[in-house]
């Protein structure tokens, strides 16, 4: 008897927590990627070849305290953490999401320069994209993952 109240029980208990997920996936409906980008990032790891370098380029160092804000207007700002780049990675512009939201447009007012960014992945926590530097000291794709502040 106490095998078959253990097995109700448990069953009992999976279904009311299986009933309660359904209904909390029911009351907040699925972000727009737009959405999901519209927020505060900050860089905590770059990664060449799926390897990180920060732990071989300590210079690169300075980006991990910097803040990326993409604004539901369409603007963004970069600003330096207390750990200042050299030269600084500051500015701010316009963004979008183009090619079928697979890449985020960043259009520089100071430098009227213009950047496509593929996004590799994009949670509610996650920002992963690439960016191809061909005048690094190792030329490459380079990943940088942000989290979500």
């Amino acid at each position: 008897m106490k095998l078959t109240f253990k097995s109700l029980a448990v069953i009992g208990l999976l279904s009311v927590l299986i009933f309660s997920c359904k209904k909390d996936k029911d009351k907040d409906p699925e972000k727009t990627r737009k959405e999901l980008i519209t927020n505060k990032w900050r860089v905590t790891d770059i990664k060449l070849g799926g390897t990180s370098i920060l732990p071989i380029a300590p210079e690169l160092n300075c980006i991990t305290d910097n803040i990326l804000t993409f604004k539901s207007d369409g603007s963004f700002t970069m600003e330096e953490g207390t750990n200042v780049c050299s030269p600084a990675l500051e500015g701010n512009g316009t963004w979008s999401l183009v090619e079928n939201d697979t890449r985020i447009k960043l259009d520089f007012v100071d430098t009227e320069e213009e950047a496509l960014i593929p996004i590799l992945e994009l949670t509610a926590t996650i920002l992963r994209v690439t960016y191809n530097i061909p005048d690094a000291p190792i030329p490459g794709d380079y990943e940088l993952v942000l989290q979500r502040q």
